[in-house]
């Protein structure tokens, strides 16, 4: 009986030091991995020929470690709709309820969850400031937002701004902007509408889908996390800049730091010297060693 006993504790001392020795593993080759990777931002904003800017963005704070560590980094930019009232506080307010409702994001909730939570919060936010002013259907904004953790990029998207994935010199667009072009290409595609005149129809860039309406249903997001790769970068842009985004612009702009490549790029933009040239906002997150 002692022996057996004796036994029994040798078992179970040596399968809590293999235990042991594989969170150690675990914890090393985390923090190896952590170490040895990190995201590095840039950004760039211009007002365009525009009377007021009415894009708005943010970043959540890279400096909190363990914010960062359990939530990542969440990147935000909308375009407050300028044919409506108060896009300029619609855009900010969005920005602003986003960051603050995903930072107190519960430490079981998953990614792709806290950020529909957020973006939820941040459409009821905007829709009760149109009530508040009497201007229901009159206030909206786009937004899209990435969270990086970990080396996985999550993202979730409503309106027509965009975000692009640019890896090994191919530029990638993640999101689809939600206009009436998209409905009016499946009567097209079903025999009622020539491609003539769904190219010329007058509303075809109308939006579909914005926060500020009482609710959003058409929404994109990401079905599973984007595994990143040393060199990629992601980047967040409104519509008055990504027309004129290429990846042979990309490719000037990659020698550069990625605040440099932001400002490198908007400059671009801007001598074009379009007479209406809109309000113009680019985020970049590079994905490099540390």
């Amino acid at each position: 009986m002692t022996r057996w006993l004796s036994k029994s504790a040798a078992k179970l001392r040596r399968l809590l030091f293999q235990g042991w020795q594989a969170i150690y593993r675990l914890f090393i080759k985390s923090n190896r991995y952590m170490a040895t990777h990190q995201i590095v931002t840039g950004y760039a904003q211009h007002i365009g020929k525009r009377e007021e800017q009415q894009d708005a963005y943010g970043f959540s704070s890279l400096e909190d470690q363990k914010l960062s560590k359990g939530h990542g980094l969440l990147a935000v930019l909308a375009d407050g709709m300028g044919g409506y009232e108060m896009g300029k506080e619609a855009g900010q307010l969005a920005v602003e309820t986003m960051l603050s409702v995903y930072a107190h994001k519960a430490e079981w909730s998953s990614v792709p969850e806290a950020l529909e939570l957020s973006m939820h919060f941040a459409g009821q936010a905007v829709y009760e400031l149109a009530l508040e002013h009497k201007l229901e259907w009159h206030v909206g904004t786009t937004l899209v937002a990435t969270v990086i953790r970990e080396g996985q990029l999550h993202w979730i998207s409503v309106g027509d701004s965009r975000i692009y994935l640019y890896r090994s010199g191919v530029l990638v667009p993640l999101t689809r902007d939600h206009i009436y072009a998209n409905r009016l290409y499946e009567r097209v595609l079903a025999g009622k509408l020539t491609l003539e005149e769904a190219e010329s129809h007058p509303d075809r860039y109308l939006l579909t889908s914005y926060l500020g309406i009482p609710s959003v249903t058409e929404i994109d997001a990401s079905q599973k996390p984007l595994k990143l790769q040393e060199g990629d970068w992601v980047l967040l842009c409104s519509d008055g800049l990504y027309e004129d985004l290429t990846e042979e612009l990309l490719e000037e702009a990659a020698n550069l730091s990625p605040q440099d490549a932001a400002d490198y790029i908007l400059q671009y933009v801007l001598e074009q010297q379009r007479p209406y040239q809109d309000n113009a906002t680019l985020l970049i997150l590079a994905y490099t060693q540390a």
